[in-house]
């Protein structure tokens, strides 16, 4: 199974074994198409796109998450967390529109 990129999902090309033209068929009937191109990391875990963020609600996001991860860090760790958190912010802020959560 390839790790990123596209596939087709949903109708299969079976072959049966069948000869049309030997039956009096000279068009394959087929059947409806449905196939559809998926992303395999999104179906793969299911994701669904969320609604967007604006600038205050992310911010209030991102204190709530600080808040409950940082006890979970090791007291070391959550010194470089602090220190290099409020960049990492204050970036995704700055590219908030360019996401799709």
């Amino acid at each position: 199974m390839e790790c990123c990129g596209n596939r087709r999902e949903g109708a299969l090309d079976v072959d049966i074994g069948a000869n049309p033209s030997a039956e009096g068929g000279e068009e394959d009937e087929g059947v409806d198409d449905q196939a559809v191109k998926v992303v395999h990391i999104v179906d793969t875990f299911r994701l669904q796109e969320q609604p967007s963020f604006d600038k205050k609600q992310f911010i209030l996001y991102m204190k709530k998450y600080i808040k409950n991860l940082t006890p979970k860090l090791e007291p070391e760790k959550q010194e470089v967390f602090k220190k290099h958190v409020e960049g990492a912010t204050k970036f995704l802020i700055s590219k908030l529109k360019d996401f799709q959560l």
